[in-house]
């Protein structure tokens, strides 16, 4: 090919593959292609209100488009009246209202019958942005500008009314078309200009109503090809850079439908694009080549014959239109050849510089209820009915025929397959199944059907099978096409070609009568929508489909749900045990992405009675292996396999707290290091390979750099010169005499080991050899748990970046709290939103919108959820359903809305612990984020000390403020103290319970019949006296004689008396007066089974004392029946002071007293006893500080723009102000400034000398006379 053939088109296509940054095709005219097309176009609709109709739907227009139907079916149709190149469409609602369209979708089309929808690069239907009110136009670009003459705008989301005023931008289109009638090809030569390229593009547009059929071929010397074609109604493409590996992909669906499709390939070295319909798939070219070497022919519409890369055998029938290769316009350059008559380097065979429609007419029906009904001749032994079908339904009605003579023969789909039923007189019904194969694909498939005298027939895509039986009918006069006689359900899918008894009519000529219904029946377009392309099942699905709707089959996967969306297997080890609870080990699969790209690979978890868990990653070369008769450095080589992939390894290695492999050489005079060694002459004998490929200067734990073994670094190798046992020279060693060297390796960047290299083993004639043994990648913890944060405040939030849920995502998380109503997180946009609420402590509830009708899903669960422990909860949001999933079993879906199926469009950050506005808000513990298998970093939130934030799960319990035992119920951002089993009460359980005891006072708890007999009891009494002598706590059992007594002996000692059944026993507690009127807390109690007794008094020194007591002695308290306080029934006097804190194991006996209701079985005597604290002021602890939530950021540019907008605004007042000021001023001063003019009199004559007026008037001659003066004002 020509120079030109190798510069890069600067065209309709900007795209830089190498960076892999853009998610979609974006075309650039080198002309502005912006002109108005409304004005010159026919509009109609599909309803409309009186005098809103469809013409009134022009922009900037006094009026509007209003259909008079608010529903997903109604269209705006634009007429264009020729083909155009449209560039963009802008929109407005009506005017002065609130009533406008928000979102709506566009189709295109040629003729007004058959339109293809405009699709995002993702292959959805693309929801263009409409308006916000009725008078503001927006307006919308074509990345890739529509080719059409007929324009349809549908409405997918509107306010009150469905309202629009449009405009389209764009130009005439030119078209350059060769038409390919299958035996057709254009050849290009490139032997005197081949082709040695980096980067190419593409572009064309064609359309067929063939399956298959060859596109472009070329092929070079050097094994480089190309190829694309058309296979089964997809796009292939091949290509080979020359390294002898194929890479293959695929894109579109239906493409034999006859509508123009646009295609663009875009190579830059290896990286490839491939689009249809602006459907993109990207892939890398397989090899090490970059450059594409073409020196051979160039081949279009066909090849002469079958070349490597070509998966189909025929050329290509349809048309090709506007055919670029870089900046060359092909069509052009060999129309311009042949006309100057030097087409050297063009040569076509059997082309057309034109497109002429197919003689055929598809015809679709939609719905189940949808037939033809054509006639046949009648009366006949005779039948031949022949068709082409597609469709996606796995049932379906085909034919139908009733004989003249009793019975009938139907052709229908039953699971996919074609069968065949027959009845006639005289012989039972007989149905035939002779195809294995499904023919509801979505492919063209022809069926004929003939029938004669005992002789039937049926061959389905030219496979005929014949049945002979006795058959005896007379032919009906009418066949029933694709319904109307049940069962089976009508067919909905697609014909043509149907001919009865030899009779082809076109489907535009059938009657009313002929069809039904009208509205069910679309002539001259295949209506089928492909909703398994692009595939929407995920990590592996098969999409099935039917009309209606597409199915996934998830088995075998890994993952689940309507597209295979969540993973069924857990995160990690740490992940199994918090969801299992298992105490040993466990072989299983951990997928550590979730709902990522990574798949699920195995591990075997150990988990450790220190809490510590492991896991354990094998590898191809677990057993220790020997390494002999490799002399040179290196030359033994062994690569290590993994049972995961580099990618998972690298996941698994970024998320655990710890890794390290053990790798072990034991040498018999084989050197490993050849230590010792500097920087420039280390030249070792062997060493590992780390993961990514680096050759590493040290062995298993020593440092890294160091070039040295353990021992080198410990200073204990065998010879202290060397810096590795295996280094050292050995005297002859025994044959099963090695030195080791080995150890840990912990750097997780360098982990695991990718291949071991060993030299220096001789041959295998003398005694050099070595053994290796690597270990198992080991890796403890999983960070994803450790990175918690506290939310202590419940107006405290963590705003994320806005997260694009779009069509299909996912978020993970797991939380904890003690509140029963809170939002976990909240996001809005303009009018969808997503929110996440705990209701009642027991039920989590997810509410989202997608478009006009809000959802709800929720589980509801047994046990309670604010429980203070870590719940699991996985949010899923796909094309089918919304999903919520509670600890890893308890789930609930919803389903959305089949069509239009709308992404989730979210403008706000993701708000985590309470709503937006900050309402509702969550106090407790989260962790474990996830959005879309994506772990979200929470800690690094808390450490830029964000209000109300802590870093980690800390609880306000987590200080232990309950004093004396008392239990810390945990709220976050409070607490309280369960005091019940204590002797204290208050609200840390710090306020003394005591009772001012007078000598005749006595306190006594009967265990009524609940005899205790103890071995190790706890005993606890506090008291004040200035008394020296008294009882203060006595236990007795009348039932054994045993007893126990604590008293303050008559010279201020504390006496322990007892009697367990062995001997009575006394100790004192000396060195101490304990009758001075100071509060003494005492607490007493047995260990070693009840041979030594323990005594702790206030903040002095533990006392032990240890009693022998004989192995035939029972050193237990038994039958324990009543306990005194201040003295016993047969005490005279008792104790006199105040006493507290009494508690024996669990029972309180002066709590029980004085609470509201106290038991029978505690009672005092001796007068009426009050409740005293015994001069013990309760404890309490400071007050926190209090937080103040800080003013939101306020963003600076913003800011300083509002600033700008003020003073502009400012400015113009005061400049008017100004300027009306200068105008009343001069108003004022022309008011009250006057000019005089002249004075016409006439004095007296004689009057000039005069010293005043009235001497004047006296010397005047003729008297005074006076005329009428006149002054003229200004």
């Amino acid at each position: 090919m020509m120079s030109g053939f190798m510069n890069y088109f600067v065209v309709l296509l900007c795209y830089s593959i190498s960076e892999l940054q853009a998610d979609s095709v974006r075309y650039y005219y080198d002309y502005e292609c912006n002109e108005p097309l409304v004005e010159s176009s026919k509009l109609s609709a599909t309803s409309s209100l009186r005098e809103r109709g469809p013409d009134n739907a022009k922009l900037y227009g006094l009026n509007a488009w209003t259909a008079s139907e608010n529903d997903f079916d109604q269209y705006l149709v634009i007429d264009l009246g020729t083909v155009k190149n449209i560039t963009r469409v802008a929109t407005q609602g009506r005017a002065h209202s609130q009533e406008f369209v928000q979102e709506y979708h566009i189709s295109y089309g040629s003729n007004g019958l058959d339109y293809v929808r405009y699709k995002a690069a993702g292959g959805e239907v693309k929801m263009f942005e409409g308006n916000h009110d009725g008078n503001t136009v927006v307006r919308n670009e074509f990345e890739v500008p529509i080719i059409a003459q007929y324009i349809r705008i549908n409405p997918m989301r509107w306010r009150d009314k469905i309202s629009m005023r449009v405009e389209l931008y764009g130009c005439d289109y030119v078209a350059d078309t060769l038409y390919f009638n299958g035996t057709s090809l254009v050849k290009v030569d490139l032997l005197r200009d081949p082709v040695a390229a980096s980067r190419e593009v593409v572009r064309f547009r064609f359309k067929t109503s063939a399956a298959s059929g060859a596109l472009i071929y070329s092929r070079g010397t050097q094994g480089d090809y190309i190829a694309l074609q058309l296979r089964d109604n997809r796009l292939v493409l091949n290509i080979d850079l020359g390294s002898g590996t194929s890479t293959s992909l695929s894109v579109g669906s239906l493409l034999d439908d006859n509508i123009w499709h646009d295609v663009v390939i875009s190579r830059n070295r290896r990286d490839l694009l491939f689009s249809v319909d602006r459907v993109v798939v990207l892939g890398r070219i397989k090899g090490e080549f970059s450059k594409l070497n073409l020196n051979r022919a160039l081949y279009i519409g066909g090849v002469p014959n079958f070349q490597e890369g070509l998966v189909v055998n025929q050329n290509f029938t349809g048309c090709i239109e506007n055919m670029y290769l870089n900046a060359s316009n092909v069509i052009q350059e060999l129309k311009q050849g042949y006309e100057s008559g030097a087409a050297f380097k063009y040569q076509k065979v059997n082309t057309l510089y034109s497109c002429p429609e197919p003689p055929v007419v598809p015809i679709t029906f939609l719905k189940e209820g949808s037939y033809a009904k054509l006639r046949g001749y009648s009366g006949g032994n005779t039948l031949n009915i022949s068709m082409e079908f597609r469709t996606y339904e796995n049932h379906g009605l085909l034919i139908y025929h009733k004989f003249k003579s009793d019975g009938y023969v139907k052709v229908y789909l039953e699971e996919g397959k074609v069968k065949v039923e027959l009845f006639t007189e005289g012989s039972p019904k007989v149905k035939l199944d002779n195809y294995a194969e499904d023919f509801n694909d979505g492919r063209w498939h022809s069926l004929l059907l003939t029938m004669a005298t005992d002789s039937l027939t049926l061959a389905v895509d030219y496979r005929p099978v014949k049945t002979t039986k006795k058959l005896r009918f007379l032919t009906g006069s009418t066949y029933y096409i694709a319904g109307g006689k049940a069962p089976p359900r009508g067919f909905i899918g697609c014909m043509r070609k149907i001919a009865v008894d030899g009779n082809y009519r076109l489907p535009t000529d059938w009657k009313k009568e002929e069809y039904c219904c009208p509205n069910e029946v679309v002539f001259d377009a295949c209506q089928m929508i492909d909703r398994c392309n692009p595939n929407p099942c995920e990590h592996g699905g098969v999409c099935t489909q039917t009309a209606e709707e597409f199915s996934c089959d998830c088995l075998g996967t890994g993952y689940a749900g309507a597209v295979c969306h969540t993973s069924v297997h857990p995160l990690s080890c740490q992940a199994y045990k918090n969801a299992i609870g298992v105490s040993r080990s466990a072989e299983i699969q951990i997928d550590v992405d979730g709902s990522g790209p990574l798949p699920a690979f195995p591990v075997t978890c150990e988990f450790y009675s220190d809490g510590r868990i492991l896991t354990s990653v094998a590898h191809t070369a677990a057993a220790r292996s020997r390494v002999d008769g490799f002399q040179e450095a290196g030359s033994f080589r062994q690569d290590i396999a993994y049972d995961a992939s580099r990618a998972q390894l690298e996941a698994l290695l970024q998320r655990s707290h710890r890794c390290t492999q053990r790798l072990e050489y034991s040498c018999r005079h084989s050197r490993l290091l050849n230590s010792p060694s500097d920087e420039a002459t280390f030249h070792p004998f062997a060493w590992w390979v780390s993961r990514t490929g680096q050759r590493m200067d040290y062995w298993a734990g020593a440092p890294p750099g160091s070039r040295m073994c353990a021992c080198g670094v410990l200073g204990s190798c065998l010879d202290p010169t060397k810096w590795c046992n295996c280094d050292a020279e050995h005297s002859p060693m025994r044959r099963d005499e090695y030195q080791t060297d080995g150890g840990e390796i912990t750097e997780k960047e360098f982990l695991p080991v990718k291949q071991l290299r060993f030299g220096d083993t001789g041959s295998h004639l003398d005694e050099k050899e070595g053994q290796y043994s690597l270990g198992p990648l080991l890796c403890e913890g999983d960070d994803l748990f450790g990175n918690a944060v506290t939310f202590r405040i419940s107006d405290a939030i963590i705003q994320l970046p806005a997260f694009d849920l779009g069509h299909s995502g996912d978020i993970y998380f797991e939380f904890r709290t003690t509140k029963e109503n809170a939002v976990l997180l909240h996001a809005k946009g303009p009018q969808d939103y997503i929110k996440l609420s705990l209701i009642g402590g027991d039920r989590l509830q997810l509410q989202l919108q997608a478009g006009d009708t809000p959802l709800g899903v929720s589980v509801d669960t047994s046990n309670r959820l604010a429980d203070d422990r870590w719940h699991s909860v996985s949010i899923e949001r796909n094309r089918k359903e919304a999903r919520l999933v509670v600890d890893g079993a308890l789930k609930s879906e919803i389903r959305t809305a089949k069509d239009p199926v709308r992404a989730l469009h979210l403008t706000t950050g993701l708000a985590l612990g309470a709503s937006l506005d900050r309402k509702d808000g969550f106090v407790g513990c989260m962790r474990a984020l996830l959005q879309n298998g994506i772990p979200v970093d929470l800690r690094s939130y808390a450490k830029r000390g964000m209000y109300g934030i802590s870093e980690g799960c800390v609880g306000k319990c987590q200080s232990s403020p309950c004093l004396n035992n008392g239990t810390c119920l945990e709220g976050y951002d409070s607490y309280s103290c369960d005091c019940r089993w204590t002797a204290f009460k208050g609200p840390i359980c710090a306020d003394e319970i005591g009772i001012n005891l007078r000598p005749n006072s006595i306190v006594q708890y009967d265990f009524l019949g609940s005899w205790r007999s103890t071995i190790n009891e706890k005993i606890r009494v506090g008291f004040t006296t200035t008394n020296p002598k008294g009882f203060l706590l006595g236990f007795y059992s009348n039932i054994s004689g045993e007893y126990l007594t604590l008293m303050v002996s008559n010279s201020g000692h504390l006496r322990a008396v007892f009697d367990f059944g062995f001997e009575r026993q006394e100790i004192i507690f000396q060195g101490k007066h304990f009758g001075l009127g100071q509060y003494h807390d005492v607490k007493l109690s047995r260990k070693n089974s009840g041979a030594t007794m323990v005594l702790q008094v206030d903040n002095y020194e533990t006392q032990e004392y240890n009693f022998n007591i004989k192995d035939s002695a029972d050193a237990q308290f038994n039958n324990i029946q009543y306990m005194y306080i201040g003295r016993n029934e047969t005490m005279a006097e008792g104790f006199q002071g105040c006493v507290s804190r009494v508690e024996f194991d669990d029972i309180y006996p002066l709590k029980l007293l004085f609470q509201q209701d106290p038991p029978p079985n505690v009672r005092s005597l001796g007068g009426i006893l009050n409740e005293d604290f015994c001069g013990v002021e309760p404890v309490t602890h400071p007050p926190e500080p209090i937080e103040t939530r800080p003013p939101p950021d306020v963003d600076l540019q913003s800011e300083m723009d509002f600033h700008r907008t003020d003073e502009a605004i400012l400015g113009t007042v005061l400049a008017f102000i100004f300027l009306l000021l200068i105008v009343v001023a001069i108003v004022l001063v022309r008011a009250l400034s006057r000019h005089k003019g002249e004075y016409l009199t006439q004095e007296e004559r004689g009057a000039d000398g005069a010293a005043d007026p009235d001497a004047a008037a006296l010397a005047a001659a003729t008297g005074p006379r006076v005329t009428k003066r006149r002054e003229f004002f200004i």
